[in-house]
């Protein structure tokens, strides 16, 4: 499905929202069950394929992990496949370097490392994701080299609580990961209480407050644009006044400036919430931005979702296109849980 919202004669909103198709599938499903779930009704997506966002969900509570499509309506979100994981060897939330603990957070995959580049203890491959982020650094807080990854020894994930704050993986679920968690593309929520992530209500008020700050952008409304912003906001060297002052100026420099949005998605955690979005601007056919944005957001003293801090970047957020075939792997018998067996398999809690 595709809308567009018309704004003024001089700036657009068009947030485009690509159709999906909702796989019921269940996590341990064989690839003859496949045949009866819908198809992505659409021209750019041959047929026996699905076209999605894709969210990987890391639960520190019950060292399970799920894999999961990402769609613009959260309630048609599949759960492709469960993994068993190990963590940090100590509880909480990652402070410092060297505390062994694991971060909690939204955070993006960056580019794949081969195994043959590692130490054994990494196994086949490791995926790193952006730990410390934006958040992270207002917080103070330290460290780096926090992967997804396999292990020497699968044993070594039954034990649980193993890594140095990494997530790790049987090294048969790492690469079942590798081709849906692209680099640069795929997203990593790690949470202590998964039940408190992405809550619906907190995901429309983050999804309106998204599209307004959107439209006050398109309308050059810049006391409004700046009203989204938390005080202690900071864009690079600029603090929320010289921020103002500088998009004022970037507004008035066009005559005739044109900003499109598409494929926005939203997550929320209980600690922050992330907005991310492809982002094209042109102002007078003398300048064109084309990429991606990622708002993060906080709750503000009354309340409000207010925009922390701000990341563009030259790349786009894409979807991952998938087949009836690539599904049947992803969901070949091995070390991963199913939703049947997680309770008989839980995995030890001890250090």
């Amino acid at each position: 499905m595709t809308f567009k919202r018309r704004l003024g004669a001089s700036s657009q909103l068009r947030i485009i929202c690509a159709a999906v198709a909702t796989l019921g599938l269940t996590v341990s499903a064989k690839a003859s069950d496949l045949t009866r779930y819908p198809k992505l009704a659409s021209a750019q997506v041959a047929p026996g394929s699905y076209r999605d966002m894709i969210v990987l969900t890391v639960d520190k509570s019950n060292f399970t992990a799920e894999l999961k499509t990402w769609p613009e309506d959260p309630d048609k979100s599949t759960t492709l496949r469960k993994f068993r994981i190990a963590i940090g060897k100590a509880e909480g939330d990652k402070q410092t370097e060297g505390d062994n603990r694991t971060p909690e957070g939204i955070y993006f995959v960056q580019s794949h490392i081969p195994g043959g580049s590692l130490p054994e203890k990494y196994g086949k491959l490791a995926i790193p994701i952006d730990f410390p982020n934006p958040m992270d650094r207002i917080d103070g807080k330290t460290g780096h080299g926090i992967w997804l990854h396999g292990v020497d020894h699968d044993q070594r994930v039954e034990e649980a609580k193993v890594t140095e704050g990494c997530v790790a993986f049987h090294n048969d679920d790492i690469a079942r990961l590798s081709p849906w968690l692209k680099g640069h593309q795929g997203a990593v929520v790690i949470a202590s209480d998964m039940s408190k992530v992405n809550i619906p209500e907190e995901m429309a008020q983050v999804k309106r407050r998204t599209e307004e700050w959107m439209g006050a952008w398109a309308h050059r409304q810049v006391d409004s644009y700046i009203s989204f912003y938390a005080p202690d906001f900071h864009f690079e060297r600029m603090n929320l006044s010289q921020y103002r002052d500088y998009k004022r100026r970037v507004f008035g420099s066009y005559k005739n400036m044109q900003v499109a949005f598409q494929n926005l998605r939203v997550i929320t955690h209980p600690k922050y919430a992330v907005s991310i979005f492809n982002q094209d601007f042109h102002g007078d056919k003398r300048f064109t931005s084309i990429g991606r944005k990622i708002l993060y957001w906080k709750r503000g003293l009354g309340g409000n979702w207010l925009v922390e801090r701000e990341v563009f970047e030259n790349r786009r957020f894409e979807f991952v296109t998938f087949t009836d075939a690539e599904l049947a792997l992803l969901s070949d018998k091995g070390p991963s849980i199913t939703s049947d067996t997680k309770d008989k398999q839980a995995p030890s809690s001890s250090l």
